[in-house]
């Protein structure tokens, strides 16, 4: 009876372990390289989330800060002022995979091909 309970515990044990470590939480990330690739890729999925082919980033360093702003468009000629802010997104890293994530809408966006680690608390 008592083998029985030890394999029933280890195989507990097992399961919470495998548990525990597929629900990882994704912790703030930063860009591993701020290389062109590493750039255009991020810009793309900044273009295909916002749906516009015009970004302009905010003054953020993606190699430096997790937050990433994207500019509104300027006004146009007919506008004398414009209430627009920036579309804030994040970046995170769930020890495998770098992710884009929308702040508003909390859409996750996988960064294939580039490389994150996590940003270090400050």
């Amino acid at each position: 009876m008592r083998a029985r309970a030890k394999v029933i515990s280890a195989v507990i044990g097992l399961v919470l372990g495998a548990c525990q470590s597929a629900l990882r939480m994704p912790a703030p990330a930063l860009l591993m390289q701020g290389d062109s690739l590493a750039m255009e890729r991020l810009m793309s999925k900044l273009t295909t989330e916002m749906q516009r082919s015009r970004i302009e980033l905010g003054p953020s360093d993606p190699t430096r800060s997790p937050l990433i702003s994207v500019l509104p468009l300027p006004p146009g000629p007919l506008e004398d002022r414009s209430l627009a802010l920036p579309t804030l997104f994040h970046l995170e890293w769930d020890g495998k995979t770098c992710w884009l994530v929308r702040d508003e809408t909390s859409a996750r966006h996988e960064l294939v091909g580039v490389s994150c680690r996590a940003a270090l608390a400050q």
